[in-house]
């Protein structure tokens, strides 16, 4: 099972013709926008394919299908994309949900095999960017990692040609878009891990790429004031054989680590809280049992006390309002039926939408 992250999803393309609609009707919604999750229907890759919109009341707001090339789907502020086909299409959700999307920009032609690779919106969901991936007959792969937003020309900030690893965007967080050299072809049993390379802070103006997590510490999160969330350790991708680490770093100052029980071979989904102290955290024994065990927690990042949160099996996507958490439970894991939840830190877990994979909020 490879869990789906919040920000980006990524999957190959399949092969569907390229034609777009426009927006259909709108679907309305209160003059006061309220605040909507994003959730994705079914894996990505199925077809057919939807993004349910979904109040934390749980009420459905808008159904919006994909289209069966899409290659990567992402949302920040109140904006959603999905790249694929050669085309960039999106919609910007304001006091109405369009029923479908329409078309942004054509992205640009880097080969015909080039597949987009990753896919992040700003927080205010005013610029964007993917990277597209193009493989040459050497064993090589030119990574482009291309720049937009509403009434910008896309433009290619960082271009790089290198064999069996390519440049794409993992995250644009309150500390910054983050890029990760990631190795070609890693698979296996992946709950919570982001990235298994290296990351860097994009700067958008030079292209500059500065560094920031090594392969050693799985990126989780980059918070607004400079501090990393990494896990070090564990058994997927690179680590040292040693035991599984939540490692927080701040700008300055000796880093905050957490050590988890000798039976916990997987962690992730750290995410720091908007406002306060607090990081999510997910973990598991990592069995590939038929019922998968994962626990949450909120770590205090001052300290590392870990509080556990009043659920399991759900893995967090995000913060809401009112310090509540955004998880899911996708199909195989302990816990309860497959959905999108809504973790309240004092009473406990209320589900929001039957579909097991959550995007984050509009």
């Amino acid at each position: 099972m490879i869990a789906v992250l919040a920000v980006g999803v990524l999957a190959a393309g399949c092969g569907q013709p390229r034609g777009a609609s426009g927006p259909a009707g709108p679907v309305s919604r209160s003059a006061q926008v309220t605040p909507l999750v994003a959730v994705l229907e079914a894996p990505f890759g199925s077809v057919p394919n939807a993004i349910r919109l979904v109040g934390l009341d749980g009420v459905e707001a808008a159904r919006v299908p994909l289209p069966d090339d899409a290659e990567a789907v992402a949302l920040g502020g109140h904006r959603l994309l999905v790249a694929g086909g050669g085309r960039l299409l999106g919609a910007e959700l304001g006091t109405s949900v369009p029923s479908s999307l329409g078309t942004i920009e054509t992205i640009a032609s880097d080969g015909p095999d080039a597949l987009v690779r990753g896919l992040v919106v700003s927080p205010d969901g005013g610029r964007w960017l993917f990277s597209t991936v193009a493989q040459h007959g050497d064993g090589t792969l030119t990574s482009r990692i291309h720049l937009g937003g509403p009434g910008l020309g896309d433009r290619v900030v960082v271009e790089r040609t290198a064999a069996g690893r390519a440049l794409a965007p993992v995250a644009w967080t309150a500390g910054g878009a983050v890029i990760g050299d990631e190795p070609v072809g890693i698979g296996g049993y992946v709950l919570f891990r982001r990235t298994f390379g290296s990351t860097s802070v994009l700067n958008l103006d030079t292209g500059a790429l500065r560094p920031l997590t090594g392969e050693d510490c799985a990126f989780s999160d980059l918070a607004a004031d400079g501090a990393v969330a990494c896990i070090a350790g564990g058994r997927e991708g690179p680590n040292t054989g040693g035991p599984v680490l939540l490692r927080i770093q701040p700008a300055s100052g000796p880093a905050v680590e957490v050590r988890l029980p000798s039976g916990i071979q997987q962690a992730g989904a750290a995410y720091f809280s908007p406002d306060g102290p607090w990081v999510t955290l997910a973990s598991s024994p990592a069995t590939a049992d038929a019922s998968e065990p994962v626990t949450d927690a909120l770590v205090d990042r001052r300290d590392g006390n870990v509080h556990p949160l009043p659920a399991s099996g759900l893995i967090p996507v995000g913060w809401l309002p009112g310090g509540r958490v955004l998880a899911d439970r996708p199909s195989g894991i302990e816990g309860g039926d497959p959905g999108t939840w809504m973790i309240t830190p004092e009473a406990g877990s209320t589900r929001l939408s039957t579909a097991p994979l959550a995007l984050g909020l509009l």
